[in-house]
């Protein structure tokens, strides 16, 4: 019954998103993902499928895989985190300079356990970033809070306090100003 059940939803998703435009499906992924992100991730999963060769699909779908892994279990978590990353790959052997999909790729390897060892690749992605002239605002705050915590987890304090206290100067967004301020506080106790 539950098989046939999510058989018939994913037969529905299908129906709703045959013959739209890769832009289309983006945008109803984006308008699910705070409220649903299983079903984001769902109509991205498809999408990459139904536009294999289509750097933007291929960059959402990884943003998508990304924060589905945050909602499961660990085996899941790993599988989804690497179709990600793979995702992320291929949409820059298509697209080499797509920003979304280097910046998204660099944020994911961050926040993953050091012992896995992508650390030093996602702060080389965020470097790259940081070099563009396109970002907006909050793009380039995220960019420096997160190759800040990289550089923390790579132990590169001085990095990651200036970094930091970049944020802080961009002061858009109050949360990453205060998670700033007390990884700032952290890094300062520890000498």
């Amino acid at each position: 019954m539950k098989k046939n059940l999510l058989a018939l939803l994913m037969l529905l998703v299908v129906l709703a998103l045959w013959g739209k435009s890769p832009t289309e499906v983006i945008e109803k992924a984006f308008a699910l993902e705070n409220g649903d992100i299983k079903q984001a991730y769902k109509i991205m999963k498809q999408a990459k499928k139904d536009y294999p060769d289509n750097p933007d699909v291929l960059s959402v779908y990884g943003y998508m895989a990304g924060f589905e892994a945050k909602e499961t279990n660990m085996f899941r978590a790993l599988m989804l985190v690497n179709s990600a990353i793979s995702a992320f790959d291929k949409a820059l052997e298509i697209e080499k300079d797509h920003k979304n999909a280097r910046l998204w790729r660099g944020i994911l390897k961050i926040n993953l356990p050091s012992f896995l060892g992508k650390v030093p690749d996602g702060i080389d992605d965020l470097e790259i970033i940081l070099q563009r002239e396109d970002l907006t605002l909050e793009e380039n705050m995220q960019s420096k809070f997160f190759l800040a915590m990289g550089y923390n987890k790579t132990e590169q304090y001085e990095k990651a306090i200036a970094y930091y206290d970049e944020v802080i100067i961009i002061n858009i967004d109050e949360v990453y100003v205060e998670q700033s301020k007390m990884r700032i506080e952290r890094i300062l106790s520890r000498e």
